[in-house]
């Protein structure tokens, strides 16, 4: 598995080089192999030397220190992945045929621009989902204008709509408009039968606390689901990746 090292690299200044050498330390750990120094450099066309600097330059003690750290930091990270299932008890039971297609359309749409669209109390929602797929190095871009959707000027090939009742009218016609130009919609949404659910493949179902309190006056924990699921599928997402995205080069929310 390679490893995102970006924030590392920028904290630390490490070279393209040590950047490598890192990978390969961390891909060793992963596999649990026992190399000594010597050893290791060998299997890496480097300098004993090399990779003691490197130790040093993280703030390690030496190699020995920077492996075993490093293979309690990716032992904590696989711990972590295995409460995945206590994810499922919040946001309840979501169908493998679903999670199954969502990657499919973020597969198929690498490199298109993909539309979000969430209003009111979702719009923090809206703005989140754009920024974790631009990060993430999707062509994502957060709007609500009608404009936008009746007409396709971006080319658009995916519709990520979030709305907690499913029938907000400023979600339901760039939804309707969406499919009315064969593009792909994906929903977020607490309505079942509501007219957005129904417009997408797949629609995620999630519970809505209050379904009556129309102004969110009490607690209700459908945002945090919402989010709770996405995070969920960006991850399962970067599972079927062999290689980490590059960050695209645009973005942006419109009106």
């Amino acid at each position: 598995m390679k490893h995102d090292l970006y924030k590392l690299a920028e904290q630390y200044h490490l070279s393209a080089s040590e950047q490598s050498l890192l990978q390969a330390v961390l891909e060793a750990a992963d596999q649990n192999a026992q190399y000594s120094v010597r050893e290791f450099a060998a299997r890496n066309y480097t300098s004993p030397a090399a990779i003691i600097r490197l130790s040093k330059k993280l703030g390690y003690t030496g190699y020995t220190d920077m492996v075993y750290r490093l293979r309690f930091l990716l032992q904590n990270e696989i711990n972590n992945r295995t409460h995945a299932s206590h994810i499922t008890s919040f946001i309840g039971e979501i169908p493998s045929e679903q999670i199954s297609a969502f990657l499919a359309l973020l597969k198929r749409n690498r490199q298109a621009p993909i539309l979000v669209t969430g209003t009111g109390f979702c719009a923090p929602l809206r703005d989140f989902f754009v920024r974790k797929l631009l990060v993430l190095g999707y062509h994502a871009i957060g709007t609500n204008s009608y404009e936008v959707y009746e007409n396709n000027v971006l080319q658009a090939k995916l519709v990520l709509a979030i709305s907690k009742s499913g029938t907000t009218d400023t979600i339901v016609k760039p939804v309707q408009d969406a499919r009315r130009h064969g593009i792909d919609v994906v929903a977020f949404t607490g309505g079942q039968h509501s007219p957005i659910a129904e417009s997408a493949d797949p629609a995620f179902l999630l519970l809505d606390d209050k379904i009556l309190d129309d102004r969110n006056l009490t607690a209700n924990y459908f945002y945090a689901r919402v989010l709770i699921l996405f995070e969920y599928l960006m991850d399962l997402s970067l599972d079927s990746h062999e290689e980490n995205p590059e960050p695209a080069p645009s973005s942006g929310n419109m009106p």
